[in-house]
C-alpha cells in the first residue's frame, strides 16, 4: 500500500469513527448538515480555505488534523456557519458524558454535539470537575472505534477529497483516488 493510500485509509477511519460516535448516521441523509474531513494541520490560510468550503457546501464541518507520522489525530476543529460567515473553532477537545453517550466537542466556551435532525448544536460546557475524566473516556472510545472501523473496512459513500486551495466544486471522489493510486 502506498503512503498516500495509507494516509487516506487512516484519516478516513478516524473521520468515520468520530462521525459514528457523535451520533451522525452512516446512511446517506437527504440533506446533510454536517461534514467530516481530515487533512494535515491547518495554518490560518488553509483554515480560511476550509471555511470557504463550508460556505460553498452549506454544511458545518468537523476537521480532523492527521499526519502520516502520527498514529492518532493531532487535533480536531470546527467550522460553523453563522449569520455573518463561518466561524473557525480550533483546538476542540473530545468529551463523552458517559461510556455510552454520544461524543461532543468542547471549545473554549461552548459544547458542540449532534442534535435533533442531525444538526450541529451548541450548549453550555459540562461541569469542570468532570471534563478531564470524560475527555479520557472520549479519546479511548474514539481510538477503539477507529480500530474497529479499520478492521471492518467501513467506508462512507460520497467521500471526496478537495485539493489544497480548491473549492467544493473541485472535489474528487475517494473511489477515484484509490483506483488511481
Amino acid at each position: 500500500m502506498s503512503q498516500s493510500q495509507l494516509y487516506l485509509a487512516k484519516s478516513q477511519n478516524w473521520s468515520v469513527a468520530l462521525r459514528l460516535l457523535m451520533g451522525y448516521p452512516v446512511h446517506g441523509l437527504q440533506f446533510h448538515t454536517v461534514s467530516w474531513c481530515s487533512s494535515g494541520p491547518l495554518d490560518m490560510v488553509r483554515a480560511a480555505q476550509v471555511t470557504q468550503v463550508v460556505a460553498d457546501s452549506a454544511r458545518d464541518l468537523v476537521h480532523i488534523a492527521c499526519s502520516l507520522d502520527a498514529d492518532e489525530p493531532l487535533g480536531v476543529a470546527l467550522a460553523v456557519r453563522r449569520d455573518a460567515g463561518v466561524a473557525w473553532l480550533p483546538n476542540c477537545r473530545l468529551y463523552a458524558a458517559s461510556e455510552t453517550a454520544p461524543l461532543e466537542l468542547l471549545t473554549r466556551d461552548t459544547r458542540w454535539g449532534i442534535g435533533p435532525r442531525h444538526i450541529l448544536t451548541s450548549g453550555k460546557l459540562p461541569p469542570k470537575a468532570r471534563r478531564d475524566r470524560n475527555q479520557e473516556i472520549a479519546w479511548r472510545r474514539w481510538r477503539d472505534t477507529a480500530a474497529a472501523v479499520a478492521a471492518a473496512g467501513l467506508e462512507l459513500q460520497g467521500s471526496v477529497r478537495i485539493p489544497q486551495g480548491g473549492s467544493y466544486a473541485d472535489a474528487v471522489p475517494h473511489g477515484r483516488l484509490r483506483a488511481a493510486a
